[in-house]
């Protein structure tokens, strides 16, 4: 009988695990977009809903928003706004946002093409993990109970270098 509260383990295999440059160049972006609160690089398209409280301001789930395709209520009734590329903010021009649960539906264009500084950032972090002795993974758990990662994690410096591409800092 299997217990339905057992977590299976993220590597399920420590041995057949590659901890290779491919690898902790993927783990030192996702660190980046957990630190920024979003995707940062590539400027590409995104779709989804927005959970708010109402009012007349809301903010995308991005920053450097480079075109708003779409932007409606849950039922698919077009808003009417206007939109600051310099503080990401947008603003409803017919009396306030939609309150609820994913009462917005959003489809935009966002993130940066060229941002060498994020990149300079996710270099250095990789590079790191790299020469950790044991590499990333230091152990695994037994049965799904505990896992310890050394995972790529980013330094002050590096966090502040990030600062300018946080979701819902200002520029």
């Amino acid at each position: 009988m299997s217990d339905v509260n057992v977590i299976p383990d993220m590597i399920a295999d420590p041995s057949a695990f590659e901890d290779d440059a491919a690898f902790r160049l993927k783990a030192a972006q996702a660190a980046i977009r957990r630190e920024c609160g979003w995707h940062v690089m590539p400027n590409t398209a995104l779709s989804g809903v927005i959970n708010t409280r109402g009012g007349s301001v809301i903010r995308l789930p991005a920053r450097h928003v480079t075109s708003i395709e779409s932007l409606t209520d849950r039922d698919g009734n077009k808003l009417a706004y206007a939109y600051d590329p310099e503080t990401g903010l947008v603003e409803s021009l017919s009396g306030g946002f939609p309150a609820g649960i994913a009462a917005i539906r959003y489809e935009i264009h966002a993130g940066y093409d060229d941002a060498p500084d994020v990149q300079s950032v996710l270099i250095s972090a990789a590079k790191r993990a790299g020469m950790s002795p044991v590499g990333l993974v230091t152990s695994q758990s037994t049965n799904g109970s505990s896992a310890s990662f050394d995972v790529v994690s980013l330094m002050q410096a590096e966090k502040d270098k990030l600062k300018p591409y946080r979701l819902g800092g200002l520029p």
